[in-house]
């Protein structure tokens, strides 16, 4: 009886470990192999100057690392494209000496193009947000920041192109 307890348990165990691993890629289609990403433009006011190049590079390796796509400069099937909207810090928490905190909010829009399977195909902004303390200097955790806000937006760009969130 232990046997067949313990036996049903790593089925159930195993079957489910192959359901998260093959979720990943669950949405993209058998036809689609190649993508590839241009570089994103930098209309935000205030940013970085290589704001928009960083989060080109960034997209384009989180694609190559959590999908089975190829990257393919000359006939993709699937092209991201799009801009750096905003780039604005804004006074959080208020105090009477000022704010103690600032948030420094960063808007992406992104175009999804599916050349294989057009009804696919989206236009959408993310956005996603990090505070820092009033009294540090923004060139000093700015980097750090960028990163942290930019692997979220990736998350959510990545949900919605293959997961179809």
């Amino acid at each position: 009886m232990r046997t067949i307890l313990l036996v049903l348990i790593g089925s159930i165990l195993f079957s489910s470990c192959f359901l998260i691993y093959t979720f990943k890629d669950i949405s993209i289609a058998p036809d689609v192999k190649t993508f590839y990403v241009e570089e994103f433009e930098n209309n935000a006011f205030n940013s970085p100057a290589t704001i928009n190049q960083d989060f080109t590079e960034a997209l384009r390796k989180k694609i190559i690392e959590e999908t089975s796509l190829k990257e393919d400069d000359k006939n993709p099937h699937v092209i991201f494209s799009g801009s750096i909207k905003r780039y604005e810090i804004v006074p959080q928490a208020p105090t009477p000496d000022g704010a103690a905190l600032n948030r420094l909010n960063i808007v992406v829009e992104v175009s999804y193009d599916n050349t294989l399977h057009e009804k696919e195909n989206w236009k959408k902004q993310f956005s996603y947000y990090s505070d820092f303390p009033q009294d540090q200097d923004l060139n000093s955790v700015q980097d750090a920041l960028i990163r942290d806000i930019f692997e979220h937006i990736l998350d959510d760009v990545i949900n919605k192109a293959f997961n179809n969130w």
